[in-house]
């Protein structure tokens, strides 16, 4: 199976023109298959969101092989980068990053709007409607996000991940601001569309009780050689 991501001697440091700046991230291999399920822990200030930023072509890495779905990311320029992560990646963010003035159904379209090969031979529309039922979204379809609980909005915001099949999921702590039981059944919806769809998922938190959900889990302290 080929991998979904690849990493080889990653360094990254924030001001990456000065050598002597300190490293945030030195990983010396990291692979990820197609289709699989990884959780990725640590805690804060280690350094795992800007992973996730790398991953996402968000973040430049200038020393090291990045390779995301098969795309040698540094030898994309940043319009190459925005338009991979436009059409073939979804990221769940941590503050949610919803538009408060659009209802349910508009943010979670708005990939599909925004990038029109993220749509292409997708009903989003359909599909937008399937996945707000299966979020049991469907009594506050028509509110604004602002309307809506904390759980609510971090199920929008996995859907608006989703909407328009993307390769890969990033979630970056997507469950910091959910009591115990939100995080159940956030994380039973996520998984259940991950078993429909198999889409690579690489899921970051600092919050080891989730590794339950996950076959394979990563340390970053681990493989962050600093």
């Amino acid at each position: 199976m080929s991998n979904a991501v690849y990493l080889k001697n990653l360094k990254f440091a924030y001001n990456q023109k000065n050598k002597k700046a300190p490293l945030v991230l030195n990983i010396d291999e990291l692979a990820v298959e197609s289709g699989e399920k990884v959780f990725l822990y640590g805690p804060s200030g280690h350094g795992k969101s800007t992973l996730l930023n790398i991953l996402a072509g968000v973040l430049e890495v200038r020393e090291g092989h990045v390779e995301v779905l098969g795309q040698n990311l540094h030898s994309l320029s940043q319009s190459g980068r925005d338009h991979l992560r436009g059409e073939n990646v979804g990221y769940i963010f941590q503050i949610f990053n919803l538009i408060p003035y659009l209802n349910i159904k508009e943010n979670i379209v708005l990939p599909c709007l925004i990038n029109k090969k993220r749509g292409q031979g997708v009903d989003y529309n359909a599909q937008a409607d399937e996945l707000i039922k299966t979020l049991g979204l469907s009594d506050h379809a028509h509110k604004t996000v602002t309307d809506l609980s904390i759980g609510q909005q971090q199920r929008v915001a996995a859907a608006r991940a989703l909407i328009g099949n993307p390769k890969l999921i990033i979630a970056d702590e997507p469950t910091s601001s959910l009591d115990e039981n939100n995080t159940t059944e956030f994380m039973n919806l996520l998984l259940s569309e991950w078993e429909k769809r198999k889409f690579t998922l690489v899921f970051v938190s600092h919050d080891t009780s989730l590794k339950k959900y996950f076959p394979r889990t990563l340390s970053l302290p681990e493989i962050n050689r600093l």
